[in-house]
């Protein structure tokens, strides 16, 4: 089962990103955020796996509680979290700047499709 770690009392979990070309990118520091309405990587680290700006991109904002940032919205070919899968997945890349490290977010939207149960009991993440 997928752990769900607390580091400054927020909850991470490790996700799998499958890009472009059979490349995969493993990312240790994911916010599990349920307030969040989808997914949101650096855009660094999604050049890492092919993934990168398009002149026919377009600019979206990301609003949260650390205020507006402008991301692109790209499809990638999986996300993975453990044995939930959901492919293809569109996500948000952007600088993810907030003051504190972090690799990405895992919003609803991947929560919804893979039927995400999140039990802080025991600290996992499955598939219901």
């Amino acid at each position: 089962m997928p752990i769900i770690t607390f580091n400054d009392d927020l909850p991470f979990v490790s996700v799998v990103v499958h890009g472009r070309n059979g490349k995969t990118l493993i990312l240790d520091r994911v916010l599990l955020d349920t307030g969040s309405g989808g997914c949101a990587f650096k855009t660094d680290d999604m050049e890492k796996i092919d993934i990168v700006p398009d002149d026919d991109d377009t600019p979206r904002t990301m609003t949260g509680v650390g205020g507006e940032e402008y991301v692109l919205e790209k499809q990638i070919n999986a996300l993975q979290i453990g044995d939930m899968i959901v492919s293809p997945m569109t996500i948000q890349m952007g600088a993810l700047d907030y003051g504190f490290e972090m690799d990405g977010i895992v919003g609803s939207d991947f929560l919804r499709e893979a039927k995400a149960i999140i039990d802080f009991s025991s600290l996992e993440i499955r598939k219901g």
